[in-house]
């Protein structure tokens, strides 16, 4: 049985789609939170949720106390410390399809 482990892809996987890989987002506003300009932007896989928030929030000027809700598929609300990248690989339809991310400043869904 050790050898059928040692076999297994999902190391494979891991080495195939790096924590560096660049991931292209999505940006839609819920709610009665501002719509970005640009709503497409490629980030670095290795940023997390929370750099997602902090992002948002100087873009859209508004104070670091003001909440920022995330969403992925319009109902999951990952925790801060998720990479984009293990969002992407997990929410995504393609390894080369967008990460469509949902930002609202109330909690707007679950």
């Amino acid at each position: 049985m050790s050898s059928v482990a040692a076999d297994s892809p999902e190391p494979q996987s891991h080495q195939q789609q790096p924590s560096t890989s660049r991931v292209t987002l999505l940006l839609k506003p819920v709610g009665d939170v501002p719509q970005l300009k640009t709503q497409k932007f490629v980030a670095d896989g290795s940023h997390t949720v929370s750099w997602v928030i902090s992002f948002l929030q100087k873009r859209l000027q508004l104070d670091p106390s003001d909440s920022i809700y995330i969403y992925v598929s319009q109902s999951f609300a990952p925790s801060p410390d998720h990479t984009l990248s293990s969002l992407h690989q997990c929410f995504s339809a393609s390894p080369t399809s967008n990460l469509v991310l949902h930002y609202a400043k109330t909690c707007a869904w679950g």
